[in-house]
């Protein structure tokens, strides 16, 4: 069973700005944290996000994935929710699940009968969560559809719903649900496994699965899917989408710079690599590169990269390490040269600290911008 406690930890954030500035930071309140829970075996905290519905800075809740969570869609087991959450905390239970998805498991005729077209029990919804201003995406990377063969089969291409409006309008959108399925293609897409946002709003996808696991990344306007959206419409080419395909002898330069984490890469090892310029290593087996954010955390104009590594070992005994996890950040010292990184180690027993990071915008109005860091444990 996983519980999981959603805190902001800002306080080795703190002493970095001590250093860098020469000033004391603001602290959140870690005495009275803000608590919220969800159903038990759920994964209630997997994944969080603050959601700013307006211009109104004081207007903010908190969005909490849960990728094993019941919902009521009919027929569907543990298919994930996500639960908005208001801010602050009136009770612990306050949360309610968000309605992006009612319906269940989609059927087509074969043969004169009806088979399901998709497979939404165990698809991990709510197991990535991402705002933009009044924008939201959430992602089940573990979304199953049948395909266009004969012979009924089973992928897992992934799924996303955006939501705006303050969740007035919801869409889907699988852009690795197409022609082109199996291992050698998009077929094992897992598409939202990762995801987020530009600073201009644009939705970018993550697909770690397709072309025989080389991974790709997908881009669109939220406005884009929206327009003309159908439940109806299975296989859907979004306006403005972009899709980094399989290896070829030349690249695109004129592409989005991009930051991307291959976990269990380098000979487990991990990097995480900003398309196409610098790969960025760290320890072996602490899965460096399951979450990445890009913000600019001292105010200087340019991108920093944080990185989690969640399976961190604190080797302080060797005869004795003890799983942590461990968030770095990479202060951009020139435009796409980092600096070596600064450690943030987390201090609860297998708590994988680092398992989800997200942008705290700045709360204390001091010119820096803040992030927060989940802490899993069970």
């Amino acid at each position: 069973m996983l519980a999981c406690e959603i805190r902001a930890f800002v306080r080795e954030l703190s002493c970095i700005f001590s250093i860098l500035c020469g000033v004391a930071a603001f602290n959140l309140d870690l005495e009275k944290p803000a608590v919220y829970t969800g159903p038990v075996g759920s994964y209630f905290g997997y994944s969080v996000d603050f959601y700013h519905p307006s211009q109104d800075r004081n207007a903010v809740s908190v969005l909490v994935g849960a990728p094993r969570a019941n919902t009521s869609q009919p027929g569907i087991v543990e298919g994930g929710a996500v639960y908005y959450c208001p801010w602050p905390a009136s009770e612990p239970d306050s949360c309610r699940q968000i309605p992006f998805d009612k319906a269940n498991n989609r059927m087509i005729k074969v043969n004169r009968t009806r088979e399901p077209l998709e497979f939404k029990s165990h698809q991990w919804f709510g197991a990535t969560v991402r705002t933009h201003r009044g924008k939201v995406v959430a992602c089940a990377p573990l979304y199953h559809w049948r395909t266009v063969k004969v012979d009924s089969e089973m992928d897992p291409v992934g799924t996303c719903y955006v939501a705006v409006q303050n969740f007035s309008a919801y869409a889907e959108y699988s852009p690795c649900r197409t022609n082109n399925p199996d291992p050698e293609g998009q077929g094992f897409c897992q598409a939202g496994f990762s995801v987020d946002f530009t600073k201009e709003g644009t939705l970018v996808v993550g697909g770690p699965g397709s072309f025989y696991w080389q991974g790709q990344v997908i881009t669109a306007g939220v406005a884009e899917i929206l327009n003309g959206y159908s439940l109806k419409a299975i296989l859907r080419k979004v306006q403005g989408e972009k899709q980094t395909s399989a290896v070829s002898d030349t690249y695109d330069d004129s592409y989005l710079e991009l930051v991307a984490g291959v976990p269990r890469g380098a000979q487990n090892f991990g990097y995480v690599s900003t398309l196409p310029f610098n790969t960025l290593h760290h320890s072996m087996a602490s899965y460096f590169g399951y979450t990445v954010a890009v913000t600019d955390l001292n105010g200087d104009g340019l991108d920093d990269v944080l990185v989690g590594a969640p399976l961190y070992m604190d080797r302080e005994l060797e005869s004795m390490p003890r799983e942590v996890g461990r968030v770095y950040l990479y202060l951009q010292g020139g435009v796409r040269l980092f600096n070596s990184p600064i450690s943030l180690t987390g201090t609860h027993l297998f708590g994988r600290y680092g398992s989800a990071i997200a942008p705290l915008g700045d709360i204390n109005q001091d010119g820096y911008l803040g992030k927060s860091a989940v802490i899993c444990y069970g």
